[in-house]
């Protein structure tokens, strides 16, 4: 089994303007961020096809006023993966915006770390605003798959795959992971939402949403030095400048980026 894989994120979903008081503690209201893209991820070696997250609903993001592209398990099949079929599921954190569509993957067996569902069915729950960004209904799906014997769990850091290792870095969500992805060059830290924009690593300024503050800016040390400082080798979750760096593979009707090549190296910086 090969143990080289590509990269693909499905940016489906955008807010092209988001203030910095929404976005960063401490953030200047008059400060823009340069909006907030939303992907959701496939992982693909010559036999084997891993998704990671699945996106939020289709209504949820409208409701919000969103600009929405298209639904990322639709997207799958630009890319020659049928959801119907995919095995692997990988939940990298169980946010409203990342777990929105786990019914279109019939198939498929999920994992997720074991302290992040500690967190969405125990006590963080009640307090409403460690509940902010989860919602019950993806949250009882979720705790849905263990009775349907669906759903893995996850301890601490690992090995997925052959080329597909797993991290605990928590801090964003009590048990939020990374992927480090061996690709064509090398590998490539898929951060997921463990770090939201490259200038969270650059400037250590810590995204708005947290489980544990000093948890969530450690881990962007740790990520960085995971990549040895190349933030070439680093993706973030939503950052809008990715869709500016990184190879286009597939296009809106518009001609904005639609999925992108992010195992290759980035074309611009």
């Amino acid at each position: 089994m090969s143990d080289i894989w590509k990269i693909y994120g499905i940016r489906y979903t955008t807010q092209p303007s988001r203030p910095a008081h929404r976005t960063f503690l401490f953030g200047e209201p008059d400060e823009e961020t340069g909006g907030l893209d939303y992907y959701s991820w496939v992982l693909v070696s010559e036999n084997r096809a891993i998704v990671v997250d699945t996106g939020a609903a289709e209504q949820k993001m409208k409701a919000l006023g969103r600009d929405w592209f298209g639904t990322p398990s639709a997207a799958l099949k630009l890319l020659g993966v049928d959801p119907d079929h995919v095995e692997d599921l990988i939940i990298s954190h169980a946010h409203w915006d990342h777990v929105g569509d786990l019914g279109a993957f019939p198939k498929a067996q999920f994992y997720m770390n074991d302290l992040e569902m500690e967190s969405i069915t125990g006590q963080d729950m009640s307090y409403k605003v460690m509940r902010e960004a989860y919602h019950m209904n993806e949250a009882q799906e979720i705790a849905g798959l263990v009775y349907e014997d669906r759903l893995t769990f996850l301890q601490g850091d690992g090995t997925f795959a052959p080329g597909v290792d797993y991290t605990l870095i928590g801090g964003h969500s009590a048990g939020q992971l990374a992927l480090t992805v061996n690709t064509e060059r090398g590998p490539v830290v898929l951060a997921t939402d463990a770090i939201h924009f490259w200038q969270e690593v650059e400037h250590e300024r810590a995204f708005l949403i947290f489980h544990d503050l000093r948890q969530m800016l450690a881990g962007y040390r740790k990520m960085y030095a995971m990549v040895g400082g190349d933030l070439g080798r680093l993706i973030p979750g939503h950052d809008p400048l990715i869709a500016k760096r990184y190879p286009v593979v597939e296009t809106l009707p518009d001609g904005s980026p639609f999925i992108l090549d992010l195992g290759a190296a980035p074309i611009a910086w």
